[in-house]
């Protein structure tokens, strides 16, 4: 029994134009995570990372073929979607005793179109883990997918059946990712990265899932709790990427790495006693941090924070279900800065929010500028599939979802479902009444110029350019900028 997983090509460089060149290679955790649960109950599992090796479809296609896998299970984002659309309708078409069975959050929105038009066989829901064991299981007793929890499928009559949630995992009781199936040497953060740690010796790790917040622009799914991965096991992990792998920067991939603060500092804790020297850097949220716990994740080896931000409109982050208000984050950020100023912070700032004003945009901005930020990072919002602001403008008719009569899919406009639009020709898939499309990619753009050409922060920036990349460089600031 041949299970293959696959990270498809995607759409990314069409989505980001040159600000393609700032995204990092990182692994496929779910990816790894799906596979080593297989491969412990006995399943005979392979994972083609077509992304990171840029396989083309046609290439693709052809490896899947020559490996005549019994099952084949693809992970399925927005910036990959339209990639899926043509790969499962060419695997069902050249191989038809192949399951496809197709994951992740964008497969799930838009599992009855995927499954109508051909595409696969069966689509997952929630968590990949448990429900791909029990598709896996179910197809060496020669069975289907009926009955399996979250999982989508065709009935007799050629009808989109089954759905909900799949069983969500205990962590604790999960194997480590099955990171020997891949290539590592491909993988770290590019000569670009927004991180202070560069080149293969960077990892990603994932100790939690979900979240207790429910921000409207946000696809974690988790029904508003969070589970975690114990701080001991945790801490295994970073020391076997270590010691094992030569691993020397850790970018913890969790939506809220800091929801349990009295973890956190075990894991902090746990570093230090092991003597551990990888560094590392996470997601934070405003209301998470305290000085204790930023001076011991200083002294466990933290170098970055990522605090979402959002806006500078106590309105706005109101709006969509921040928490907190912009005097609240100016307070972190200063205090971080002020107790360890060698933890490198950057802030996550969103344009147009829904009812935002050209004065709202530049109330941000100038936010921004007065935080003692090293990094700013301005998107444009993208109501994502999955979001509860995706299914409310879905639900008004006022996005363009794709979605055509009879279930068909126009996949093209998944392009424009991309929060750096403005490095490329295209249009915001959706946006705000307040402002419009040529002056909202404007305002992205005035963003990124005001922050960053600003002489303490060029200084502060100079660390990241040398000379073999300095075109690249060049290139996309020009184009972010300009």
């Amino acid at each position: 029994m041949k299970v293959l997983l696959i990270n498809p090509p995607d759409a990314s460089a069409a989505m980001l134009g040159a600000g393609n060149e700032l995204i990092p290679k990182y692994e496929p955790l779910g990816l790894l995570y799906i596979a080593a649960v297989l491969r412990a109950d006995g399943f005979s599992v392979s994972l083609i990372d077509a992304r990171t090796e840029g396989t083309d479809l046609a290439e693709l296609g052809g490896m899947i073929a020559a490996m005549s896998p019994d099952i084949v299970g693809i992970s399925t984002l927005t910036c990959s979607g339209a990639a899926v659309f043509e790969l499962g309708r060419r695997l069902k078409r050249d191989l038809p005793r192949s399951l496809v069975v197709l994951g992740n959050i964008h497969a799930s929105v838009y599992a009855d179109q995927y499954l109508l038009n051909g595409c696969c066989d069966a689509v997952v829901h929630g968590e990949g883990e448990l429900a791909m064991l029990a598709i896996a299981r179910a197809r060496a007793a020669g069975r289907g997918s009926a009955g399996i929890p979250g999982v989508s499928f065709l009935d007799a009559q050629g009808r989109p059946a089954g759905g909900g949630l799949a069983p969500a995992p205990d962590l604790a009781l999960m194997p480590p990712p099955a990171r020997d199936l891949l290539d590592q040497s491909r993988y770290g953060l590019g000569e670009l990265s927004n991180q202070s740690a560069r080149g293969p010796s960077a990892r990603t790790l994932s100790t939690s899932r979900g979240c207790p917040f429910s921000c409207s622009f946000c696809v974690v799914h988790g029904g508003g709790r969070q589970r975690f991965n114990p701080a001991a096991r945790v801490v295994d992990e970073m020391e076997k990427l270590e010691k094992e792998a030569g691993v020397g920067y850790v970018t913890f991939t969790d939506s809220f790495f800091l929801g349990d603060r009295q973890r956190a500092m075990e894991i902090c804790a746990g570093i230090r006693a092991r003597g551990l020297k990888l560094r590392w850097g996470c997601d934070a949220h405003v209301n998470s941090v305290s000085p204790e716990l930023v001076d011991a994740m200083a002294a466990a080896g933290c170098s970055e924070l990522s605090f979402g931000l959002e806006s500078g409109s106590a309105r706005l982050l109101s709006s969509v279900g921040k928490p907190f208000t912009p005097e609240k984050a100016a307070e972190t950020v200063r205090m971080v800065k002020s107790r360890q100023g060698g933890i490198k912070v950057s802030g996550l700032f969103i344009l147009g929010l829904p009812g935002e004003t050209y004065a709202d945009s530049l109330e941000t901005i100038r936010f921004a500028k007065s935080l003692p930020l090293d990094m700013a990072q301005f998107s444009l919002l993208v109501p994502y599939p999955g979001s509860r602001l995706f299914k409310d403008l879905s639900a008004r008719g006022e996005l363009d979802t794709g979605i055509r009569p009879g279930d068909r899919l126009d996949v093209s406009v998944w392009q424009r479902y991309s929060g750096y639009i403005s490095f490329t020709s295209l249009d915001p898939v959706w946006v705000t009444p307040g402002l419009s499309a040529p002056v909202l990619k404007k305002l992205q753009k005035k963003a990124q110029r005001e922050f960053y050409l600003r002489p303490a922060q060029i200084v502060r920036n100079l660390w990241r350019l040398k000379l073999r990349n300095l075109p690249a460089a060049v290139r996309v600031a020009f184009r972010g900028f300009f």
